[in-house]
């Protein structure tokens, strides 16, 4: 993701369309280290996060999930902000992070009116 007319990347989301699942995962998303809070105490810009996932559902919905994300947060500090201020649910995993969550089509329906992006195909 980057800012309209420049070329500096401000976060990335890796994302894999779990046809089972009928949703989207996450499977890595990072913001810039500028943007960075937990890692760096501050930031530039406000929302990377918000975005990436607004970007991760939106491509649910063109894929036929309707919204629904799924992702893994690193730790229960991320887990908590998630669940508070994305509006995430804890997703039970049989295995592996505790920390599993997911956005259901509500939630992510609000996030893709507050974090709105145009998107491109162009190669910066």
């Amino acid at each position: 993701m980057v800012l309209k007319g420049t070329m500096d990347i401000q976060g990335m989301v890796a994302i894999q369309y779990d046809d089972e699942a009928k949703a989207v995962y996450v499977v890595w998303g990072c913001t810039s280290p500028q943007n960075n809070i937990w890692q760096n105490g501050s930031q530039v810009y406000s929302g990377v996060g918000g975005h990436l996932f607004a970007i991760a559902s939106d491509l649910s919905v063109k894929h036929g999930y309707d919204g629904f994300v799924y992702a893994e947060a690193m730790d229960e500090e991320l887990f908590n902000y998630y669940c508070e201020e994305l509006g995430a649910i804890y997703l039970p995993a049989l295995e592996g992070n505790p920390f599993r969550f997911m956005l259901t089509d509500e939630t992510t329906s609000k996030l893709r009116e507050v974090y709105n992006y145009d998107w491109t195909d162009e190669i910066i």
